[in-house]
């Protein structure tokens, strides 16, 4: 699982998004028989418990599906879905930064076996623009909850055990903090590259894959897209090494159809904008599943947005679609430009004035206070070279 790699695995994902939804981790198997319902739970269990902290924050605050997508005159009443999930993200960093900081306060070292991190809000609705800012923030969850194999050490008690207990509390406790640590970190990071970009975005890297459950997925093709308004154009794949794709049933160019579209947000919102990148659908893609005995692939993209000075970036991806050469996605996502690039600053200087310093150095420094220097070391030169981007409720 992903607690040896990050300090923390996903154990449950409530309301998760159509993504999600669509990554069936059974897909691969040779299903002479529909798999028992408790198969099933398991098997996506698994699946959860391997995914990286980035992918579990790009499907938490996925949310170019649902709520639902809203037109113009929609956005002079309601906050857009992106809004919302910007909010939303930005109050978890703040609320992990604090919990991060309020560990390290705690007088005596805990061992809180089996206890978890629960991150949710609401997703079944649009909050409204004349809704205050911060009632939407009392939506989010970051609670700590199921104490069932944990203890509750005083400095007195700690103080009553022997020397080898103590050394075992204090092991506990630093795996405890630490995957506090990364957590909050992960989440800062997801925040800083999907929100953070106030320059805008240069491009869209666009990749299919075939979906495998068992495997790595297989890469089909890619495009990069240039980030104009664009009406509806078909672009033909490419492979790795630049030559064109050919696939479907008569070894015909593999192309994807796609959309380009600047969206305004209303004066107020702490983004400026939005571009929408539409991918339609996708033609001729080559079979790939010939092992499992079938001609067909299990296609979904990851699009990938890379700003103008390289700095941010982060990805989102479709739904996976079962055993075909003629995806239809019809999906849109959105790649926003903020107002303000310094409001992950604010969220982290929330939880202690100063851990949000403007300067990358200083930055660097706070995280080295905060993270360790090992982890802070083997992850700063990443915070600035990729993203996770990536609604409901997810349990850590």
């Amino acid at each position: 699982t992903n607690s040896k790699g990050e300090g923390s695995r996903l154990e449950g994902f409530d309301g998760p998004p159509p993504v999600l939804r669509s990554m069936d981790p059974l897909l691969d198997l040779l299903k002479l028989h529909a798999p028992k319902e408790d198969v099933k739970k398991k098997a996506f269990r698994f699946m959860l418990q391997r995914m990286p902290a980035a992918e579990v924050f790009m499907h938490l605050v996925d949310v170019h599906q649902e709520p639902r997508d809203m037109s113009e005159e929609d956005l002079e009443t309601l906050r857009a879905p992106t809004e919302a999930a910007e909010l939303v993200l930005h109050e978890i960093c703040s609320r992990l930064a604090k919990l991060a900081l309020a560990c390290r306060q705690c007088p005596a070292p805990q061992k809180w076996v089996g206890s978890s991190v629960a991150l949710g809000f609401e997703a079944g609705g649009l909050p409204g623009r004349k809704v205050p800012e911060a009632q939407v923030r009392e939506q989010v969850r970051v609670n700590l909850f199921d104490w069932g194999r944990s203890e509750l050490n005083t400095p007195e008690s700690h103080a009553e055990l022997e020397e080898s207990e103590q050394q075992d509390r204090f092991t506990f406790w630093r795996y405890y903090v630490g995957g506090i640590d990364r957590l909050a970190w992960e989440a800062s990071r997801c925040y800083r590259h999907r929100f953070g970009s106030a320059n805008g975005w240069l491009k869209a890297d666009i990749v299919v894959y075939d979906f495998d459950s068992m495997t790595d997925s297989d890469f089909i093709g890619q495009v990069s897209l240039t980030l104009r308004p664009t009406e509806e154009t078909t672009a033909q794949l490419t492979d790795q090494e630049g030559w064109q794709v050919r696939g479907g049933w008569r070894g015909e160019p593999a192309s994807l159809t796609y959309r380009i579209e600047w969206r305004n947000f209303p004066e107020g919102s702490r983004l400026r904008g939005a571009w929408r990148v539409t991918l339609r659908r996708a033609q001729h893609l080559p079979g790939l599943d010939h092992f499992l005995g079938r001609s067909t692939s299990d296609p979904f993209a990851v699009i990938t947005a890379i700003s103008q000075d390289g700095r941010f970036r982060f990805r989102q991806q479709t739904c996976v679609v079962e055993r075909q050469l003629d995806p239809v996605w019809e999906e849109t996502f959105e790649l926003p430009v903020a107002v303000d690039p310094s409001a992950l600053h604010v969220a982290l200087n929330s939880a202690a004035p100063g851990l949000g310093a403007h300067s990358c150095l200083r930055l660097s420094l706070r995280l080295r206070l905060c993270l360790g220097p090992a982890v802070a070391d083997s992850c700063w030169s990443r915070i600035c070279c990729f993203g996770g981007g990536g609604g409901g409720g997810v349990l850590m």
